[in-house]
């Protein structure tokens, strides 16, 4: 089964002119790839921890990982690809291209599902997205920088 297209539409000022809506963009995946990192989720909770089984694993042995450190970032490509996919008057679209490896892992940290039929109980560690107080933080900022 094909993995859903992970990404936000986000509601903005219709006013933001096609440049302030990238710098915007930009703003927006530098929070969402620094939240993740320090493994806090879109709503401010801290990640679920790994399964015994991946910190047992080579890969997690390979990658240097610390058992209370989840950061979602194994190789790093799945946070790199995260990008805007469009822009508007009024929205902006951040995530994954449709299709890709990394929209499959995002969907897979998103879901809880690594590869799994059904989500796995406890491991959904949803990091795309952000709090409207938060949004609404960097779009002042990209107004008050356009002053």
């Amino acid at each position: 089964m094909a993995a859903k297209w992970q990404r936000i539409n986000l509601k903005i000022p219709a006013d933001l002119k096609p440049a302030q809506r990238m710098a915007l963009a930009d703003l927006v995946i530098e929070h969402i790839y620094d939240r993740t990192i320090r493994g806090v989720d879109k709503d401010g909770n801290r990640f679920a921890g790994y399964s015994k089984n991946y910190i047992k694993s080579l890969d997690f042995k390979n990658a240097g990982k610390s058992k209370s450190d989840v950061d979602l970032k194994l190789s790093g490509d799945m946070l790199a690809a995260m990008k805007m996919l469009s822009q508007k008057s009024g929205s902006l679209i951040i995530g994954f291209e449709n299709g890709t490896p990394e929209n499959a892992k995002a969907e897979g940290n998103i879901l809880g599902t690594y590869g799994q039929k059904s989500p796995i109980r406890g491991k959904a560690r949803d990091f795309l997205g952000l709090q409207d107080s938060k949004l609404s933080q960097l779009i002042a900022a990209v107004k008050d920088d356009s002053d």
